[in-house]
């Protein structure tokens, strides 16, 4: 970029200014140098342009400062948020990792039993110990469709009363 030559006058002061920036934003600047000074010359009428102009800098200088205090105090949060994120994306694939370890322990054990997947009831959470309720967030134990058997543990030993039973009539 080239070097841009800026004539300038603020409160009465003219003076030429070399700058990389653009014309229009060095304008833009020095009418809010300018606007501070004529704010701070109506506040103390006695004071002179160099204080008045001193007084400014300090607080164009104040302003600078508090800003890049709050830009670090962010930048800060952010690397946090970052941190973070990068615990609980590390978590999750953790989590990924032992369910799918889980899943296949349990393919393993229903191998070893002589189950599959179509000897299992058609609705897997009637199996499961709770679910999640996906609106509410709450875990409640799952309820079996009417007129549905109390489960095969029930069953087996109402099987071996009856063999019993039969048994004793022998």
């Amino acid at each position: 970029m080239s070097k841009n030559s800026v004539r300038l006058t603020v409160f009465g002061t003219e003076c030429v200014v070399g700058t990389d920036d653009s014309e229009a934003y060095v304008r833009s600047i020095a009418a809010e140098v300018q606007d501070c000074m004529q704010a701070l010359s109506r506040q103390n009428e006695t004071a002179s342009g160099s204080v008045i102009a001193i007084v400014a800098a300090l607080s164009f200088c104040d302003d600078y400062h508090k800003a890049n205090k709050s830009t670090e105090t962010l930048r800060e949060q952010i690397k946090g948020y970052l941190e973070d994120s990068t615990k609980a994306r590390l978590e999750a694939e953790e989590a990924r990792k032992e369910t799918a370890r889980l899943q296949q322990e349990v393919a393993s054990l229903r191998a070893r039993l002589g189950e599959t997947e179509s000897d299992g009831p058609a609705d897997s959470t009637i199996d499961a110990p709770v679910q999640r309720t996906a609106c509410t967030g709450s875990f409640s134990r799952p309820t079996r469709e009417a007129g549905e058997e109390s489960g095969e543990f029930l069953h087996y030993f109402e099987e071996e009363e009856k063999e019993n039973e039969e048994a004793k009539d022998e």
